[in-house]
């Protein structure tokens, strides 16, 4: 399972197990897409349809991967995690601690309002997946 992917100096690294992508960490997230049988802009473009949301739309593929980044999606600084990933939240003052497991963690500024409107997001379009079957 992958639990977030990071662009560092020398490309993306998904991890836990730090493995380097030759590429960007949206590229990464597009080559998932992919994987899942649909490319990220028409992903987007049904979600943007379907759900009464314009922006950081979460990347939701299957009941084990939903990425969200962690600022715009084109931003290099953007860390894309993985909903499904995250063991333990632990909210502080401007910052919020994603909890993967004894060795993982991440500490990113966003606000638990932005938080959970990301959240919800994931939940109404697993919703509308699920509506569908």
């Amino acid at each position: 399972m992958i639990y977030y992917i990071q662009n560092e100096n020398d490309g993306a690294y998904i991890y836990p197990n730090k493995k380097r992508a030759n590429f960007t960490a949206l590229s990464v997230i597009k080559n998932i897409c992919i994987e899942h049988l649909t490319s990220l802009e028409s992903y987007l473009k049904a979600v943007k349809n379907i759900l009464d949301s314009r922006y950081r739309i979460p990347i939701v593929l299957s009941s084990k991967y939903a990425f969200f980044s962690t600022k715009a999606m084109r931003n290099i600084d953007s860390i894309w995690i993985n909903y499904f990933a995250v063991k333990e939240i632990i909210y502080l003052e401007k910052t919020i601690m994603f909890i993967f497991d004894v060795h993982h963690r991440l500490e990113i500024e966003i606000s638990s309002k932005n938080y959970q409107r990301l959240v919800g997001l994931i939940f109404k379009v697993l919703k509308y997946k699920s509506s569908l079957e």
